[in-house]
């Protein structure tokens, strides 16, 4: 099957108003079109779909990263010396974040932080000899 990579991510939430203004507004991204109950955001580049809650979902829901399906979303970040600002930025906002990690089996640095619904993301840093390596296997 020949495909041209990803073309967008979609996620549901519980409050259409309150992820348009973490998205919006503390992830900077970019509205390019809203609809009734859809939000489309240029997510640096990606196209980021916005759900507002369905029928069939229970206001109490909140992601489950050990559930079937997705486990969580990543940033690049091109400089893991930004890490600590972008983490001082999280702060700022209120945003849930566990701090600078590093990923033990990449060896790259990372902040998993979670958006209003629980959505797990991550600002991730390859360092450049793991990605230069990747990019020659064709894994990147």
């Amino acid at each position: 099957m020949l495909t041209g990579g990803l073309h967008h991510l979609s996620i549901r939430t519980t409050d259409l108003g309150r992820a348009k203004r973490f998205y919006i507004g503390t992830m900077g991204f970019h509205a390019i079109r809203e609809t009734d109950g859809v939000v489309l955001l240029n997510a640096h580049g990606t196209l980021l779909g916005l759900l507002g809650a369905a029928p069939e979902t229970s206001p109490g829901d909140r992601f489950d990263p050990f559930r079937v399906g997705l486990d969580h979303l990543a940033l690049a970040v091109d400089n893991a010396d930004s890490l600590c600002e972008l983490k001082q930025q999280l702060d700022a906002a209120g945003v849930r974040n566990n701090g600078v990690e590093d990923d033990t089996l990449t060896g790259a640095r990372y902040i998993a932080f979670y958006d209003p619904d629980g959505i797990a993301w991550e600002l991730y840093s390859m360092p450049a000899s793991a990605a230069k390596t990747n990019t020659t296997r064709g894994v990147a």
